[in-house]
């Protein structure tokens, strides 16, 4: 079942950890005594920011330049901050080394380092703290060159909008009140609206699958939606089973996958119906991230409308697509 083992292997390398501890796991390696730096401080001179969107599979890709390297990078809600491929970045400042260990038991060469500059168009970030490590698997997973993944951090200021019908991200400022101004509003037809909470510098979104209230990581990097297998039991019953196998899992663990469809699931104030999620067990991810989690959001969901995720409000938003 190579999609499967694809879409799985793509969310795992893009998994993170505790941003806010000595302790970050990164795609399976463990980073000990990581001390986060500030919170970065962008500038630009732009009220909306209009970024165009390139699509790799159900990755969201946009461009964005590294002091004077110039290429795609992965908008990943489900990393805390900016990560750097090590296969470009290698060569910058060693800040610190981390000792670190895949769960193959292999040592990598990952690192802190400074970037003197990350721009995003017009917007502007000076000496900003990243990591480096490897991410040559999504690369070779999509054929397609990836300079680094930008996390949740990176937009804790702004209001961010996907609009994946017309390839178009939005960054916006907002007003005293953390509204996106009035006159800067892109798209009214709000079908939905959802709290969340930040936890770890990841968006957590209280959800119910089939009247059973769970808690969903938002993974704008995920391929495709997850559920733990062990808070899917008593659910699974109700669900129509599309497919099952055992993969192998990373460390050549055996990981069985049930791919499954249902009609009841709630987020926010919306029921969405023909849904479709892959069950497997999310205990490692759970332990990236720092607490365990009843299921992630990924592409499956998010694809059903535009997205606005307010970062001050703390609120995630969706719009019915108009064509006109």
């Amino acid at each position: 079942m190579p999609k499967v083992y694809l879409l799985l292997i793509m969310f795992l390398t893009t998994c993170f950890s505790v941003a806010g501890s000595e302790h970050v796991t990164i795609g399976g390696i463990t980073f000990k005594n990581v001390k986060p730096g500030p919170d970065p401080s962008p500038d630009g001179d732009f009220k909306t920011l209009v970024i165009p969107i390139k699509r790799a599979g159900n990755l969201i890709i946009i461009e964005a330049q590294i002091d004077t390297l110039e290429g795609n990078f992965v908008l990943d809600t489900g990393a805390p901050y900016l990560v750097l491929n090590e296969t470009y970045f290698r060569d910058l400042p060693h800040v610190a080394e981390q000792e670190s260990g895949g769960v193959n038991g292999l040592a990598r060469n990952s690192f802190t380092t400074y970037v003197r500059n990350l721009n995003i168009l017009d917007l502007h970030y000076p000496k900003l703290r990243a990591d480096v490590t490897d991410l040559s698997s999504i690369e070779n997973g999509r054929g397609i060159k990836i300079l680094g993944l930008l996390g949740t951090r990176l937009f804790s200021d702004f209001a961010i909008t996907v609009d994946l019908f017309r390839n178009t991200l939005y960054i916006q400022k907002l007003d005293e009140n953390g509204n996106i101004p009035e006159a800067e509003r892109v798209f009214h037809d709000r079908f939905m609206v959802s709290p969340f909470r930040m936890l770890n510098d990841v968006i957590l979104m209280k959800g119910t699958v089939n009247d059973n209230s769970l808690w969903f990581a938002f993974d704008s990097a995920a391929e495709t939606s997850l559920l733990d297998y062990r808070r899917s039991k008593k659910l699974i019953p109700d669900m129509e089973v599309i497919s099952r196998s055992r993969i192998m899992g990373i460390g050549g663990t055996s990981i069985e996958v049930i791919y499954t469809r249902f009609d009841n699931l709630v987020v926010g104030d919306r029921k969405y119906m023909k849904n479709r999620i892959l069950i497997t067990n999310l205990e490692k991810m759970g332990n990236a991230y720092g607490y365990k989690i009843d299921g992630v959001l990924g592409y499956d969901f998010f694809v059903r409308g535009i997205f606005t995720i307010n970062f001050v409000k703390k609120e995630f938003e969706m719009y019915i697509y108009n064509n006109q």
